[in-house]
């Protein structure tokens, strides 16, 4: 195992670590060294200028990854890793996925083999994150690795080693598909036993697609019903949540805190909704 291991942790996990307040039942840890893929709207794209110490908005923390830092995060609920496609990455997070002592964990990354699935479900991942991101349409337009269909069955292949409910496709609203192909999109998802996480496109200085405009809240609220109405056969005030793995808020990723969140943090969502 690699006794130096570096991984960026998001602002509030980095708070957490230095000055022992937790705002957030997931501890979020992303890969350090930028990505080889070539997606348009990624700060880690290897296509990119921005600053590779943030992924969307959010500032992450570069850290020495080792027992005293695992042994710190394990008081969180869940462990959540992103991974960047780089040499050796799925190695480097089976070696990460060792070194933490969380009761859940869950990884989101790209195709793989499925003989690494069934390692990560032996270190504890009980959900697996895949970034699929957009539509078949614009695949190559976002510059999306691999190819659609290569993701469609990866994703099928997860859910057959984590049961349905338990992987989650992430798809990003706002990048110049309709509605109705990503309804369409998730209604495929819900038949193959996958779940969605949404995401609103947030553009960023330094990337392909900083110049792209943002949806509006109106069209990403529209798109949170549906994804509602899908899932879960009815609609609610609760499709206005953070979507995703459990416990998961990933807090001001798509927005500003001063301003209307596009997902709502479980732990904000009585006084914001003014229920």
């Amino acid at each position: 195992m690699c006794q130096k291991m570096k991984v960026l942790l998001s602002s509030g996990t980095y708070y957490y670590l230095k000055r022992g307040i937790k705002v957030s039942e997931t501890a979020y840890a992303l890969q350090y060294g930028g990505c080889e893929g070539k997606c348009k709207f990624c700060t880690q794209s290897v296509l990119s200028n921005a600053d590779k110490t943030y992924l969307s908005r959010v500032k992450w923390y570069l850290v020495d990854f080792n027992d005293e830092t695992a042994e710190k995060l394990s008081i969180f609920s869940r462990f959540c890793l992103q991974t960047v496609i780089k040499k050796g990455f799925v190695d480097e997070v089976i070696d990460i996925l060792k070194l933490t002592r969380n009761k859940h964990k869950s990884v989101t990354i790209t195709p793989i083999e499925v003989s690494y699935l069934y390692k990560f479900k032996e270190l504890n991942v009980d959900y697996l994150g895949v970034g699929l991101d957009t539509v078949k349409r614009l695949w190559d337009y976002v510059g999306k690795p691999y190819t659609f269909d290569e993701y469609m069955k990866f994703i099928k292949e997860a859910v057959r080693v984590f049961g349905r409910g338990h992987v989650y496709a992430h798809l990003i609203v706002g990048l110049g598909e309709t509605d109705d192909e990503l309804i369409s999109l998730m209604k495929e998802l819900k038949d193959i036993g996958a779940e969605v996480a949404l995401f609103a496109f947030t553009p960023v200085k330094g990337t392909p697609f900083e110049n792209l405009e943002r949806p509006s809240l109106e069209r990403y609220r529209h798109i949170q019903r549906m994804r509602y109405i899908i899932f879960e056969g009815k609609n609610s005030k609760l499709a206005y949540l953070t979507s995703g793995c459990p416990s998961c808020d990933r807090p001001y990723y798509n927005e500003d805190p001063r301003d209307k969140l596009y997902n709502i943090p479980l732990r904000d969502f009585r006084w914001y909704m003014g229920s």
